[in-house]
C-alpha cells in the first residue's frame, strides 16, 4: 500500500501535461472492417470541476435502453457514485462524481486491494484496486461499488451490480469490454465492461452479473482534460471478449449483438 506522505490528487499529478495534449475522439467503431453502431452503449462523458479536484465519469447508454432504475451511493464528503434513469430529454447512466483526493483517503490507502469484482470476475486492470461498498443494497435491483487505485494514483471506476442479470441475459464466464480514448501506447483512458453472472455448482444464481467503468484520471488529463470542460467519448475499435466462454463470441458478431438485444430487454423489462 502507498503511504500517505503526498496529498496530490490524481489531476494536480500531471495537469501541467494536459495544455499542450491533444484529444482524440469520434474514433468510427468497426467490426471486421464494416462500420456498426452500437445500440448498448452510445458514449462515455467525462467533466472536470473548475479546480481539477473534482472529476464525473459516465457511461451513457443509447435511447434504446428506457430503464428507470435510480439511485446512488455517497462515499463520506467525495461525492457519490450512481446510477440515473432514463428520461425523455435524459439517457440512462451509471457512473461516479468524486473528489480525487479520495484516493489519499488513510481507510482507502490501508484497505487490502482486490483484483475481482463483487461476483468474483477480474477487474480488468493490470493491478489491484482498493473496492469501497456500502453496508447495505443501494435498491432491491442493482448494488454499487467504487473502485480506488491507491497504489499507483491513476483509476477510479464503479462497479453496479444487477439481481436480475443472470444467465438467462447473459453468460456466466464472459465478459465484454469497450475500450476509450487510447493512447499511443495502445492503453485505454477509460474501460467499460459488461460482466456474466456466476453460477454456483448445481447451476443456480450464486453472484449477478452487472457492468462496470473504469477511468484512468491521469491519463485523460494528459489527453486534454480542463478545467471546467466536458469529453464525449466514443468507442475505439474492436472489443476485448474474455472468460470462460470467450472462445464462443470471439469474432461472432452476430451473437455479441444477440447479447446486446438480451441486455437490452433485462434493462427495459426489469
Amino acid at each position: 500500500n502507498q503511504s500517505s506522505s503526498s496529498s496530490s490528487s490524481l489531476f494536480s499529478v500531471v495537469a501541467t501535461f494536459a495544455a499542450s495534449a491533444a484529444l482524440i475522439v469520434g474514433i468510427a467503431t468497426t467490426a471486421t472492417g464494416c462500420k456498426t453502431s452500437y445500440k448498448l452503449i452510445d458514449h462515455v462523458k467525462v467533466k472536470a470541476g473548475a479546480n481539477l479536484e473534482t472529476v464525473r465519469v459516465s457511461l451513457v447508454f443509447s435511447k434504446q435502453v428506457q430503464s428507470d432504475l435510480a439511485g446512488g451511493f455517497m462515499i463520506k464528503d467525495y461525492g457519490f457514485l450512481f446510477i440515473n434513469p432514463f428520461t425523455p430529454s435524459d439517457p440512462f447512466e451509471i457512473g461516479f462524481n468524486l473528489n480525487t483526493n479520495i484516493v489519499n483517503d488513510q481507510e482507502y490507502v490501508s484497505a487490502t486491494p482486490t483484483e475481482v469484482l463483487p461476483n468474483g470476475n477480474p477487474i480488468g486492470i493490470d493491478h489491484a484496486l482498493v473496492e469501497i461498498r456500502g453496508k447495505q443494497p443501494v435498491s432491491s435491483k442493482f448494488d454499487l461499488y467504487g473502485y480506488l487505485d491507491v497504489s499507483k494514483i491513476s483509476w477510479i471506476g464503479v462497479a453496479a451490480m444487477f439481481s436480475f442479470l443472470n444467465d438467462q441475459y447473459f453468460p456466466s464466464g464472459l465478459t465484454v469490454s469497450q475500450m476509450f480514448l487510447p493512447n499511443s501506447a495502445g492503453r485505454p483512458g477509460v474501460v467499460a465492461s459488461v460482466f456474466g453472472p456466476t453460477l454456483a455448482e448445481d447451476g443456480s444464481l450464486k453472484k449477478a452479473g452487472g457492468i462496470a467503468l473504469f477511468a484512468n484520471v491521469k491519463q485523460l488529463v494528459t489527453a486534454g482534460l480542463e478545467p471546467g470542460k466536458t469529453l464525449i467519448l466514443t468507442p475505439s475499435e474492436g472489443l476485448q471478449i474474455s472468460g470462460d466462454k470467450a472462445p464462443q463470441y470471439e469474432g461472432n458478431w452476430e451473437a455479441l449483438r444477440a447479447l446486446e438485444d438480451n441486455l437490452i430487454k433485462a434493462f427495459n423489462q426489469n
